[in-house]
């Protein structure tokens, strides 16, 4: 029975802490980093169609971009110790390398 309310209270304080607005500023590296990685992706994509960038370098450029950051968040994931999510990370990171 004490392990119920525990485990309510850690689900309340989770939603309670996802909802903030902390949690989704500019502030969390977590929210940065991609908003990063988008803009040099797109420039990527802007680069192969109107500078002459090879297709094939931006290709390789974005992969590396899209997979790196899987990476990063799967070792994170692990180290929080959150499996679940690690699994999901590395499905995710499977299902787009084929």
């Amino acid at each position: 029975m004490i392990g119920d309310k525990r485990e309510r209270r850690a689900a309340l304080w989770w939603i309670e802490h996802e909802s903030t607005n902390e949690f989704w500023s500019l502030r969390n590296p977590w929210v940065v980093g991609p908003l990063a990685l988008l803009v040099v992706i797109v420039l990527c994509a802007l680069a192969t169609f109107f500078w002459g960038m090879p297709r094939v370098v931006a290709d390789v450029i974005t992969k590396g971009i899209v997979f790196g950051y899987l990476l990063i968040l799967f070792i994170y994931q692990l180290r929080a110790k959150r499996r679940t999510a690690a699994i999901g990370t590395a499905v995710i990171a499977f299902i787009l390398a084929i």
